[in-house]
């Protein structure tokens, strides 16, 4: 493991950016980087068995979800989402379809404007369903971007109306069992609290309903947020969506989920720190696709194939299929303390752990 990736993890901890943090690496495939250092939650020192919130890397759970049910015949991108949940009409909502959600081109807000609020009130899924489907439109769908968790709670919705089954329960079933991950949750069970990750700065922090950290959030099973999963089950599932790994899906949809879906259309990422606000923007399905035009968008020095995700609470996942490298960085502070600083401190670990993985050789060389 790379000297260089200790020194800028313990750098950030030193100066108080996180108390906690998890590097694993793969290269080809192999595991060329894994590093714990600091506290994961008071108490409990950062290592393998710790349970991190995902934040936003869920949608790319959900997402893999809802993408064997299209192999499956039960949906299709092309499904009007009012042809599944017939009230969500008006203000141009009868053009919205699947692929919109999935490519956060719907034009629906990001969230509850009041999503403080309602987790403080324990608010239930259905009833944040509701107000998706009254959230007015910020543009006409697929015309521009707006990524949005609103999105993916729809998509998941939908998922659940098809099926008749609940989304934890589809998750489980299509995703994390034939994955074979074992450390991986959505929900997770009250018997693993014990080693789940505290994440400072969260919304409705030190209240009953904090994000990531209380009972009420963590049993949400929020399709754009509500996975846990140890850094190597992390690992385990993205080298799904790697060359020549191992697959739940077939080829075919994993090229479909990393290429291209939004047709040029330009938009705003919230992860775009010091690029230009025209920038774009493309999106697969359910991952952000690093491009010459938004260089940087998880790792400086990764290629323009790039794919990958971020999560709030703390953390980057990236996949570059022309290096062959896989990179999860875990952390336990939120971007509300900072979205730039919080960017540089992820980045910067991500930019040394890509170097470390790079030069590393796989075994028996």
């Amino acid at each position: 493991m790379s000297e260089h990736v200790r020194a800028v993890v313990e750098r950030h901890i030193a100066d108080g950016g996180f108390a906690g943090a998890a590097v694993i690496a793969a290269h080809h495939g192999q595991i060329a980087v894994e590093y714990y250092a600091g506290e994961a939650a008071p108490g409990l020192p950062s290592g393998a068995s710790v349970l991190w919130p995902l934040a936003s890397i869920s949608k790319v759970y959900s997402t893999a979800m809802i993408m064997r049910l299209v192999e499956l015949g039960m949906l299709t991108l092309n499904t009007p989402v009012c042809h599944v949940l017939p009230r969500f009409t008006g203000d141009g909502r009868e053009q919205v379809r699947l692929r919109h959600l999935l490519t956060h081109t719907s034009g629906l807000i990001y969230e509850s404007p009041e999503m403080e609020a309602r987790l403080m009130a324990h608010t239930p899924v259905a009833e944040l369903i509701e107000e998706a489907y009254t959230a007015p439109l910020l543009f006409a769908p697929g015309s521009s971007i707006s990524y949005a968790d609103y999105n993916t709670l729809l998509a998941g919705h939908m998922a659940e109306v098809v099926t008749g089954r609940r989304f934890a329960e589809l998750v489980q079933e299509l995703v994390i069992d034939p994955m074979g991950l074992r450390d991986t949750f959505m929900p997770p069970p009250t018997t693993e609290y014990d080693r789940i990750a505290h994440i400072r700065g969260v919304m409705a922090e030190d209240t009953d309903g904090a994000m990531y950290n209380s009972h009420y959030a963590r049993q949400l099973a929020h399709p754009a947020f509500g996975t846990f999963a140890t850094a190597r089950d992390l690992l385990a599932f993205t080298l799904h969506f790697t060359p020549g790994g191992p697959r739940i899906h077939t080829e075919a949809t994993v090229q479909a989920m990393t290429r291209d879906q939004t047709g040029g259309v330009f938009g705003t990422h919230i992860s775009l720190s010091g690029l230009s606000p025209d920038a774009p923007v493309p999106w697969g399905l359910g991952w952000a696709l690093q491009t010459e035009a938004t260089p940087g968008l998880y790792c400086d020095l990764a290629s323009p194939r790039t794919f990958g995700h971020g999560g709030a609470s703390g953390c980057m996942l990236m996949i570059d299929p022309q290096h062959d490298v896989v990179i999860a960085v875990l952390s336990n502070t939120h971007v509300r303390t900072g979205r730039d600083r919080w960017t540089t401190r992820l980045q910067s670990i991500l930019n040394t752990a890509f170097v470390a993985a790079v030069s590393s050789r796989p075994e028996g060389e």
